[in-house]
């Protein structure tokens, strides 16, 4: 039965890491890497709330993350880690093991004003090296049953297992599916995208104005400048939700869920571009941008057909200009 329960819990929590791994991956969000493997995680250990404290100089210093304390219990807590050394995050780091306190009112680790009652407390590593403590609060008594037990030490053994290959994952993604000039996701990605999507989303293709011009006039470095300037203000316009990407040259594509607002983020781009000068090494220029959109799978049931609608639509938008 022991051995039963110790494969299960190898199992488990390898499909619940390599799952979260994949789905991060996918949408190159890795930020949201600790929210979704907590959320997965939730269910069997079934705690209240939980944070991740990153090492500095060997101490968790900082809570990088958290999914429950506001920024007010943030820095309560870090104001405390930088006055003293906590006995509890010592044995962690230490023994490199997770550890279980049923009652933290009895430890010079309590957080009075968090109500924290029960805390497990499991070292995070990154390539062999401790990134972090990972802490699991409740606030109640929590007793530890013989599956959680196993649970926790599979969790542990594959959390540091899999992140050398998730980091290796990660680095893999980059090169695949991220343009280099920017950090926007590329044409790989789009391509992708679109043979897996399956819901109605707007595409919205845009490109610079006279782009040639700048590059002709002040070389292909000061143009890589003006793209990657231009790339982040259009990502700054943009809802997490909404994906973008370079699709080559000057060319970007939008990808968005808010089919109804497709002509408000359109417009909203070309406000952001149009409307402040871009300065580089001296040099003044206003640049301008023209945008098209086309409706998946509204008009068109693939990528290339929604593509050339949009395209077209594009064109269209840089003739008004001219005239």
């Amino acid at each position: 039965m022991f051995n039963y329960f110790l494969k299960y819990s190898d199992l488990l929590t390898a499909k619940i890491i390599l799952e979260t791994s994949v789905e991060v991956l996918k949408n190159g969000k890795v930020n949201e890497f600790f929210h979704k493997l907590m959320t997965k995680t939730q269910p069997f250990l079934k705690f209240d709330a939980w944070s991740v404290l990153e090492v500095e100089e060997d101490r968790p210093k900082y809570v990088v993350l958290s999914n429950f304390y506001n920024k007010y219990d943030i820095k309560s807590i870090e104001k405390k880690l930088s006055n003293q050394p906590f006995a509890l995050y010592n044995v962690v780091m230490k023994t490199k093991k997770w550890k279980y306190v049923k009652d933290v009112s009895k430890t010079s680790a309590w957080f009075p004003n968090l109500k924290i009652t029960s805390w497990i407390g499991v070292p995070l590593f990154f390539d062999s090296k401790i990134y972090g403590v990972l802490n699991l609060d409740y606030f109640r008594t929590k007793k530890l049953t013989f599956k959680e037990k196993l649970f926790l030490d599979k969790f542990q053994e594959n959390f540091s297992r899999f992140s050398s290959d998730f980091k290796q994952l990660r680095e893999l993604f980059y090169q695949k599916y991220i343009d280099q000039l920017t950090g926007l996701k590329n044409r790989h990605f789009i391509e992708e995208f679109f043979e897996e999507n399956k819901n109605r989303v707007g595409v919205i293709f845009c490109d610079l104005d006279k782009f040639k011009e700048v590059n002709d006039n002040y070389g292909h470095k000061f143009g890589d400048k003006v793209i990657k300037i231009v790339a982040k203000r259009m990502k700054n316009v943009l809802k997490n939700e909404d994906e973008i990407a370079r699709y080559g040259g000057d060319e970007f594509i939008i990808i968005t869920k808010n089919v109804d607002k497709v002509d408000t983020i359109l417009n909203r781009v070309k406000e952001i571009i149009k409307k402040y000068d871009i300065i580089i090494e001296g040099k003044r220029i206003n640049i301008g941008i023209s945008c098209g959109y086309a409706i998946f799978p509204d008009e068109g049931d693939s990528l290339w057909e929604i593509l050339h609608i949009a395209d077209l639509r594009m064109y269209r938008d840089k003739g008004v200009k001219r005239e």
